[in-house]
């Protein structure tokens, strides 16, 4: 019996140990729940607690580009010193903000700034920085790096973008030889400050791919017996020579070419040598025309028939459309020249003796004698 009540004393007081045990460790486990909690709420408060007042107030710079995963963003956000915490910030996303939308840009933070306030702004893309590129109609190549440059790209990234083999569909029939000349195409763009060369290029190129589609150019350039290079190529000594008149005179300018090509004969455009002239000396005195003569083939227009290599200016959308849709017209000469009040205007002719009198009467120091 005695024995027994040993045993017993011995198991109760097991009992009181374990429960002892238990409690502890629940204690512990509220204890680090409560901890955790405080801890998560402090996380995603703003580092500084005090609002900074006024324009000066001092900004990190953060970038978020397309892609980007929320761990990723979170980790720099941290490093960077915008947020005490890239788990706490994880945490609140899924708890609270799983909805949210982080966009691409170029964001301007403050310290002062809560996690909730910071995914505010990746949501609405408050933040996000912009900026406008515009590519000119009858501009080249040269000029689009130009102009890329002048938007802050390094040089070797301009050149690299431009020198890239792109698979798109609007370069399908280039060769792969040839550059991007006549595909950078003219408008107004904008981009997110994160945006790459290649981006911006690519972009031109969905524009200018979205006007063939629409306007099945493909197919009306073959029924003119080119291929679409080919009417680039055409559409951009159009743009060269008729670019700032109406969409009416390019379709005659078109349509004049394609008589000469019908004929076999010289385009006769001084666009094309001059852009030969261009590539060969940037710098050249653009009142010297002895390049007129100097320039031999397939650059001179004035003495070798046909398409020169390759495409001389990026073309408008007017001048893509006049080499599908040339008037119907059957003139064979043109020149620039100026109405009696001294506005510019094209002239037209069928025959040379027309041609002639349109120079001695219109031409002016504008004559382009085609």
């Amino acid at each position: 019996m005695e024995r027994k009540n040993i045993i017993n004393k011995k198991s109760h007081k097991g009992l009181k140990i374990f429960g002892f045990i238990v409690l502890f460790i629940l204690v512990l486990a509220i204890a680090a729940a409560v901890a955790a909690v405080l801890w998560y709420k402090d996380s995603i408060k703003a580092i500084e607690a005090e609002k900074c007042m006024g324009d000066n107030c001092p900004t990190i710079s953060f970038v978020v580009k397309d892609g980007d995963a929320t761990a990723s963003i979170a980790e720099r956000l941290e490093e960077q010193g915008i947020i005490k915490s890239a788990l706490a910030f994880r945490i609140y996303i899924m708890l609270e903000a799983k909805d949210s939308t982080i966009k691409a840009g170029t964001y301007d933070f403050s310290k002062d700034m809560s996690v909730e306030e910071i995914i505010k702004s990746f949501n609405e893309g408050a933040l996000a920085k912009t900026f406008r590129i515009t590519f000119l109609p009858g501009a080249t190549i040269r000029a689009a790096r130009t102009r890329l440059i002048e938007a802050g790209y390094k040089e070797a990234d301009v050149d690299a973008a431009l020198k890239k083999n792109y698979d798109h569909p609007l370069l399908k029939s280039k060769p792969a030889s040839a550059s991007l000349e006549g595909y950078i195409y003219a408008d107004t763009y904008e981009f997110y400050t994160t945006a790459t060369v290649e981006e911006i290029l690519e972009r031109t190129f969905d524009e200018m791919y979205k006007v063939v589609k629409d306007n099945d150019l493909v197919a009306k350039y073959k029924a003119k017996g080119l291929s679409f290079h080919q009417g680039v190529i055409l559409a951009s000594i159009v743009q060269s020579e008729a670019g700032i008149m109406s969409a009416s005179d390019q379709q005659k300018v078109a349509q004049v070419f394609y008589a000469r090509l019908n004929k076999k004969s010289v385009l006769g455009s001084d666009a094309i040598i001059a852009y030969r002239a261009d590539q060969l000396n940037p710098n050249r005195d653009k009142t010297d025309l002895s390049y007129l003569n100097t320039i031999g083939c397939p650059w001179n227009s004035r003495i070798c028939a046909g398409l020169p290599p390759t495409p001389i200016s990026n073309p408008g959308k007017p001048a893509l459309l006049a080499v599908a849709n040339p008037s119907k017209t059957n003139y064979y000469y043109f020149i620039s020249g100026y109405d009696k009040n001294g506005k510019l205007k094209m002239y037209f002719a069928r025959t040379e003796a027309e041609h002639q009198a349109n120079i001695d009467q219109h031409c002016g120091d504008l004559c382009q004698k085609l």
